[in-house]
């Protein structure tokens, strides 16, 4: 299939779009709106740019950013559930879908294999990653 440079420009938008907002749900309808392409262009090239559909991708930056927050923080499971956007039923399904574990086996494990003071991202790093992640859950509400 052949894509206009113009829908593949967008998509990359899309996807940058999506990595600033993941903690929000997008459905096709507002997306299509948003950055002026229908259905069927969205989705091939969004395909094209990630190999990706746009659910499977934002759950998985969902996923990574939980990750983080989980090896990276001491903030409870509930609290990072809110700060990606899902419902606490919902995270802990897709977490175990991505990870084979609950969030809590995850992270209890993680302990168990690496001192987490061993870290690699600075505190002011860490300290910014606690911020969004507060405005996230913040706008949540």
């Amino acid at each position: 299939m052949n894509l206009k440079r113009s829908h593949i420009e967008k998509a990359v938008q899309i996807r940058d779009f999506l990595h600033k907002n993941f903690f929000e749900n997008y459905d096709y309808e507002f997306l299509c709106k948003k950055f002026g392409l229908n259905k069927f262009q969205l989705k091939s090239a969004f395909k094209a740019v990630t190999n990706d559909n746009i659910h499977s991708y934002l759950t998985k930056l969902k996923m990574d950013h939980a990750k983080r927050l989980l090896q990276k923080t001491e903030f409870s499971i509930d609290y990072i559930s809110a700060a990606i956007g899902l419902d606490r039923s919902n995270f802990y399904i897709q977490f175990k879908k991505h990870e084979g574990k609950t969030p809590a086996q995850w992270r209890k494990d993680l302990t168990m294999e690496c001192n987490l003071n061993d870290s690699h991202e600075s505190s002011d790093q860490l300290k910014k990653i606690k911020k969004q992640t507060t405005k996230n859950v913040e706008r949540s509400k």
